[in-house]
C-alpha cells in the first residue's frame, strides 16, 4: 500500500495549528479544492512542492522510502557492482600490462648496456 499523501498533509497541518482554509488562501485555490487536496491519496508533484514550500516540509520524503525508490536503488546498486567489478577486472588487466611494460623496458635496457659494452654478439 502507498502513502496516502493528503492524510500527511493534513497530519503536517494539524501539528502546525494550520487550517485547510490557510492552506487554500497560500496556495490561491478554493477551500473546496484544499480539502479534496487533503483527502487524496495522490497528488500532482507540482502542486505537493508548492505545499512543502508553504508548509516548510518535505512531502516527498515519504516518496524516498517506498518500494518504488527502494527497487529503483536495488537495481542502481546491483548495476553498480556489475560496473565496479568489471572496472577492477580492467584495472587488473591494464596493470599486468604495464608490468609486461616495465619488465620488457628493463629487458631492453639490459640490451642496450650489453650492446654498448660489445659483451653480446
Amino acid at each position: 500500500m502507498g502513502v496516502h499523501i493528503g492524510l500527511m498533509i493534513w497530519k503536517e497541518m494539524k501539528r502546525q495549528d494550520l487550517s485547510s482554509a490557510f492552506l487554500a488562501t497560500e496556495l490561491k485555490i478554493s477551500k473546496v479544492k484544499a480539502q479534496d487536496i487533503l483527502n487524496s491519496a495522490s497528488i500532482d508533484t507540482a502542486l505537493l512542492m508548492n505545499i512543502s514550500e508553504v508548509l516548510n516540509y518535505n512531502f516527498f520524503q515519504y516518496y524516498e522510502n517506498g518500494k518504488a525508490f527502494s527497487k529503483i536503488e536495488t537495481q542502481s546498486k546491483q548495476q553498480s557492482a556489475l560496473e565496479i567489478e568489471r572496472l577492477k577486472h580492467l584495472i587488473a588487466e591494464k596493470n599486468k600490462l604495464i608490468d609486461l611494460k616495465d619488465q620488457f623496458i628493463k629487458t631492453q635496457t639490459n640490451l642496450i648496456g650489453l650492446l654498448e659494452k660489445g659483451q653480446y654478439i
